[in-house]
């Protein structure tokens, strides 16, 4: 299958609505451990009266196209996919895919690896026609040559698939790993604070009891201890919230960035009086998010801009959305000291500074703007030059999934 086909399905079962073969299942819906299941068995009871019509008119010899049967998730809301079948000799060849513009270009890829073969065939039964007119007598050679070419386009078909099987399995795999990670780093963090808190508390306790016996060197110390708790403690919680994104169920709802806009524009409205900074969007669409997240990414965007503003300007920061064929595409844009080149990448790894020089920060800021953005399927980048201010993009598909 075509790569970059992605929420699809491609199954073979018999007459009586058994699977017996999965040829690609990127959503991991079916283990091949479990065959022959019933068609049934991966499917929402709901969506089984349905799916018993679907399978009556495929075996009267019909071929039934986009039939909207929803199929069961793990741990997931049933998911709506449009159900393509034909049956073919004793077989019942299915597929699904969860719109239409994915259905199709996977009965394009069908149709293209039908057409390879049919193009085989032509050509070695061309061949054996060339012989026949000939007078040759090796009917039954190229009778194995067409035999044995089918069984190489099918076994490769089958390799494919199995090799598409593999990256899923290495895949879920990654994901599994990638949540015990994020549980032991919120576990970790969590269980920090309390210690640090103690420390905290304690210095500040000594200062205000012993502070009038302590000498200036003595004080210094407290105050390097104190400080040093409240960066850790800035850094823990950006850990937290780091660990939160993707693990709690947060749900998918329509969100006004009108609405959220204002709302992050109030959270930063210190900030921007202090430096008498201004922020300005267009006319801002409604999408489907998650909104807390999208609400942090705008603020950790905005509060960079401000943090970064050129010595002697007042920061100006402006917002944009263009709207693209399946994603909504937005920029945060400023005049701020802008970004070499050479750091654009990195600054969206965990722990790292667009100024090396800054005091203040943990460094994560940018880390959970990419981690929000990939959660809704989305890319982020900068684009930006030293003096030139900088404009970070990202993308937030339309269509998102629960």
């Amino acid at each position: 299958m075509d790569k970059d086909i992605s929420n699809g399905l491609y199954i073979v079962c018999n007459r009586a609505g058994q699977i017996n073969d999965v040829l690609f299942d990127d959503l991991g819906l079916i283990s091949k451990e479990r065959l022959p299941i019933q068609f049934g068995d991966i499917l929402d009871k709901e969506s089984i009266k349905k799916a018993a019509e679907f399978w009556k008119k495929i075996l009267d010899n019909e071929i039934v196209f986009d039939c909207e049967l929803y199929v069961k998730r793990e741990e997931k809301k049933p998911m709506p996919m449009k159900f393509t079948g034909s049956c073919f000799q004793n077989q019942v060849l299915v597929i699904a895919a969860s719109d239409n513009k994915v259905l199709q270009r996977i009965l394009n890829e069908m149709m293209f690896i039908n057409n390879e073969q049919q193009n085989k065939i032509r050509s070695a039964e061309k061949k054996l026609s060339q012989i026949n007119d000939s007078g040759g007598d090796s009917t039954l050679d190229m009778y194995d040559e067409i035999s044995e070419m089918n069984n190489e386009l099918m076994n490769a078909q089958r390799k494919l698939a199995k090799q598409n099987q593999e990256i899923l399995r290495l895949n879920k795999r990654l994901k599994e790993k990638n949540n015990e990670l994020e549980h032991f780093s919120y576990s970790v963090s969590h269980d920090l604070k309390e210690p640090l808190r103690m420390v905290r508390s304690f210095m500040k306790r000594l200062d205000q009891k012993y502070g009038d016996t302590l000498d200036d060197k003595a004080k210094q110390y407290i105050y390097y201890a104190v400080d040093g708790a409240e960066r850790m403690d800035l850094l823990i919680n950006d850990l937290l919230e780091y660990s939160k994104i993707g693990r709690i169920n947060n749900q998918f709802e329509k969100t006004d960035l009108n609405e959220l806009l204002v709302e992050v524009e109030k959270l930063c409205q210190s900030q921007l009086e202090e430096a008498g900074g201004n922020i300005s969007w267009t006319n801002m669409p409604e999408i489907t998010c998650h909104k807390i997240p999208i609400q942090q990414l705008f603020n950790n965007l905005i509060s960079n801009s401000i943090k970064f503003m050129k010595e002697g300007n007042s920061p100006e920061i402006f917002i944009n959305a263009e709207e693209r064929e399946d994603a909504w595409l937005f920029s945060v844009a400023d005049n701020g000291k802008g970004i070499d080149p050479e750091y654009h990448s990195v600054i969206f790894d965990l722990f790292r500074k667009a100024d090396d020089k800054l005091t203040s920060g943990t460094g994560m800021g940018l880390a959970i703007c990419k981690k929000i953005v990939e959660e809704h399927k989305g890319k982020i980048w900068v684009e930006s030059e030293p003096g030139k201010g900088s404009t970070f993009f990202f993308t937030i598909l339309k269509n998102q999934e629960g």
